[in-house]
């Protein structure tokens, strides 16, 4: 992978766990338990980053990044669906409320990477597709 110096790896997993929260967005319809993980599991990385040697930081991007793709690639529909509106009722304390209200674990670690992308990016968007990822998990 190009430029994967130490400095790079925290950026290029942020974007990973960014692109598949939006994603969920779109297509977390088809299978919204399993398409979680393509958010949750390069944010787990992320956040173990700091307690690796940097000689492991650019081949955990390369596995979260494979993780990601594969579980995008088997559990994904073809077909996009409208992200959903934002609210202007929503906000980060709402929707994780919500999450711990259903109990789901994977509506829970879900919400978690959305805070963090959230963050990342204060996009108020992100809150509507957490708030329909709590929806779709409690159905699945």
């Amino acid at each position: 992978m190009p430029g994967n110096n130490k400095d790079d790896v925290p950026t290029r997993l942020g974007g990973i766990v960014d692109a598949a929260v939006i994603r969920h967005g779109t297509h977390g319809y088809a299978s919204p338990v399993m398409l979680v993980h393509a958010a949750t599991a390069p944010n787990a990385v992320l956040r173990a980053l700091p307690a690796l040697p940097p000689t492991l930081w650019a081949p955990s991007l390369a596995a979260a990044w494979a993780a990601t793709a594969a579980v995008t690639a088997a559990y994904a529909p073809a077909e996009a669906r409208p992200a959903p509106p934002a609210g202007p009722d929503l906000s980060l304390d709402e929707v994780m409320r919500r999450a711990t209200d259903a109990g789901d674990p994977h509506a829970i670690k879900f919400i978690d990477a959305v805070s963090d992308t959230y963050t990342r990016s204060g996009d108020p968007a992100l809150l509507a597709i957490a708030a329909q990822s709590i929806e779709q998990i409690a159905a699945d």
